[in-house]
């Protein structure tokens, strides 16, 4: 097995570095610094999409939107000019399921399989190999993937045939994208009535309202670390995406399209590049607070 790897930013870099401690990569980005640093640790760099279609039969893509995803595979000089019958595509992209469905049809008729396998748990948990992984295949590419992926990490969970991955990880994110904001308004609500802010997470923490978000991300929040590698403009992708499947599918998603408007005004007032944790920021402004650091404010942007 020659396995490629298309998309090296955050998420993509953090995913294909796991993996190159245990499988030998070839590798392409746009961005050349990206490939340097896979380079530097070992992987291979490919010129171009065709020549990395030429030289492997696995190819993991891990781009921003769907929309980037089509672009790689079939635009000028795309993966699909170059792709052999028995190539095995595996998209990590948070994407649609549809347009990945719809892509997975068009390949059929090259021998070619596309499956997805988005993961969850940010880039620190690609780097410690603890990232949950949602996998849409049909049990042949489960069987034949399955090995490839526990490398990255074992938290490989088969959600269905291909598309499931990907509306997993909407679901993940629609309830996870709603959540982190209920945290911050209930940390302000206890700041507000003169509950220091980092006594009101031990609190929470340790009650009913204990979740992922108070777990992982609040504790550097309230000291002023807000570099999580993750942009107010992708969480508002992500909720957009969850909010528009919810509606194809009939399921009514009131909290989350709250949740999505929320992150629409934070970009708003921080704008998309900036980490989703400056929500909090947000937050903050609009209830008096001081639960971000002042310090943390002047530097978020």
């Amino acid at each position: 097995m020659t396995i490629g790897y298309v998309g090296l930013g955050s998420m993509g870099g953090a995913l294909a570095r796991r993996l190159q401690l245990t499988h030998p990569l070839r590798v392409y980005d746009l961005n050349p610094q990206a490939v340097a640093r896979m380079v530097e640790a070992g992987a291979t760099a490919c010129a171009s999409l065709g020549e990395l279609a030429t030289s492997c039969d696995t190819i993991f893509l891990c781009l921003p939107k769907s929309e980037h995803v089509r672009t790689a595979i079939f635009g000028p000089g795309g993966l699909a000019s170059a792709l052999q019958p028995g190539t095995l595509l595996v998209d990590q992209t948070t994407g649609d399921p549809r347009a990945t469905q719809a892509m997975a049809a068009e390949l059929a008729t090259q021998g070619v399989t596309l499956i997805d396998a988005p993961v969850s748990g940010g880039a620190a948990g690609a780097q410690a190999g603890t990232i949950a992984i949602m996998l849409g295949a049909e049990e042949p590419e489960r069987a034949r993937i399955a090995p490839v992926l526990a490398a990255i990490s074992p938290n490989v969970f088969h959600a269905g045939g291909v598309g499931t991955g990907q509306a997993m990880k909407l679901v993940n994110n629609l309830v996870s994208g709603a959540q982190r904001l209920l945290s911050m308004e209930g940390l302000a609500l206890a700041a507000k009535n003169g509950i220091d802010p980092e006594r009101a997470l031990q609190i929470l923490s340790a009650g009913g309202a204990r979740n992922a978000f108070f777990e992982k991300q609040a504790a550097p929040i309230l000291k002023g670390q807000m570099d999580v590698g993750f942009t107010l403009g992708l969480m508002a992708k992500d909720m957009r995406l969850a909010c528009e499947f919810s509606a194809d599918s009939g399921v009514p998603v009131f909290f989350g399209s709250v949740a999505h408007e929320v992150y629409k005004m934070c970009i708003s007032q921080m704008g998309a590049e900036a980490q989703v944790t400056t929500a909090a920021i947000v937050m903050d402004q609009l209830a008096g607070t001081q639960v971000v650091p002042a310090k943390a404010i002047t530097t978020s942007k």
